[in-house]
């Protein structure tokens, strides 16, 4: 491989990290934002992905605060699982 092509392989994936991390690191309205911004774009609006990627980001939005009872029992199971019955106490 030529030097060029590996300095724009690693360029890409660079680019790619960044934008992977600051996604995941954005809040859930910012991601929701971003998601309606890039349906502006012409061709990009009704592709599969991008439907997908919105419904299951307002699908965390639903979920997103502790606040609710459903976080409460979402622990309480978890707590349930890592629970095994007879064993010693640590």
């Amino acid at each position: 491989m030529s030097l060029l092509l590996q300095q724009l392989l690693a360029g890409a994936l660079v680019i790619g990290c960044a934008i992977f991390s600051a996604w995941r690191l954005a809040s859930v309205s910012l991601r929701l934002r971003a998601l309606e911004s890039l349906g502006t774009w012409p061709g990009v609006r009704s592709t599969r992905w991008l439907v997908r990627l919105r419904e299951r980001t307002r699908a965390q939005q639903l979920r997103a605060c502790g606040g609710c009872g459903g976080a409460a029992d979402a622990r309480r199971d978890a707590d349930a699982r890592n629970r095994t019955p007879g064993a010693l106490r640590r």
